[in-house]
């Protein structure tokens, strides 16, 4: 299996069989619909001051916990079409991280440890089919997504410029965009339009195919790239310093692949 880790989390999963089918219940479930509705995922701390992944709805609702473990969690990335996120955790006490998959449909995740030499993780993002995952830590990583076997190998040369696109937070319907600075503030560049989004803001992260979302004074903003007024999402039960946001626009949006969704 290459290294890789693979069971059901304790608890949070169960499996309530009826006649000849199953139902898996998950923090989720009445909660968020995967893949269908428009959620984040972000990293937060709870009242024991661990790090763990929470989630919301996208335009407001109370954050949902996700994971309940006593190791560092961080660089959550939603897949495309929603169900899946992938992750960085590292226990306590120990300098090597792991790459995770956590199926949010079933609660089921695979892992499977970064080689000792590959140093400490920056980035991770999934490939354009959803079919790879990239990790950039000294060098980039890459292995095949579930359901086949967890096995993280070098980026080649000629694959490294996808393994690149595949970590950085693109804008706009065809991922064409980027944020960057323009002088002392941010501006969202797609195509011909530069959107100035303002100074001292944090965590810009792409929300849908029209807008961008970033942390500006403590607060969340979501502002259009084409120019106009930011909004904030009404969430309530925010963990404490939560960051890393992900998001997934839910079905209603499709990308250029057909693939609903884009991280």
């Amino acid at each position: 299996m290459s290294g890789e880790r693979w069971w059901r989390k304790g608890p949070l999963t169960a499996w309530l069989v009826i006649g000849a089918g199953a139902c898996n219940i998950t923090p989720l479930t009445n909660k968020i619909a995967v893949g269908e509705d428009p959620f984040v995922i972000g990293v937060g701390e709870g009242q024991d001051s661990v790090t763990d992944l929470f989630a919301a709805p996208a335009a407001g609702g109370n954050f949902v916990r996700l994971t309940f473990n006593r190791a560092e969690e961080r660089r959550p990335r939603l897949g495309p079409d929603g169900t899946r996120v992938a992750y960085l955790r590292r226990p306590r006490e120990s300098p090597l991280w792991s790459l995770v998959i956590l199926d949010l449909r079933s609660n089921a995740e695979r892992s499977v440890p970064l080689p000792a030499a590959a140093g400490e993780p920056l980035e991770l993002g999934w490939g354009e089919e959803g079919t790879t995952i990239v990790v950039h830590a000294n060098s980039y990583l890459r292995t095949v997504a579930p359901p086949a076997a967890l096995h993280l190998e070098p980026v080649k040369p000629e694959s490294l410029a996808a393994a690149q696109s595949a970590t950085r937070e693109r804008l706009g319907p065809g991922d064409e965009g980027f944020v960057r600075p323009c002088g002392a503030e941010l501006c969202a560049v797609v195509g011909d339009s530069v959107t100035p989004l303002g100074p001292g803001l944090t965590g810009a992260v792409r929300w849908g195919t029209d807008s961008v979302g970033y942390w500006s004074a403590g607060s969340f903003e979501v502002r259009p790239l084409r120019g106009g007024r930011p909004r904030r999402p009404a969430w309530k039960a925010l963990p404490a310093r939560l960051r890393q946001l992900s998001y997934h626009g839910g079905a209603q949006e499709t990308t250029r692949t057909g693939v609903s969704g884009r991280r």
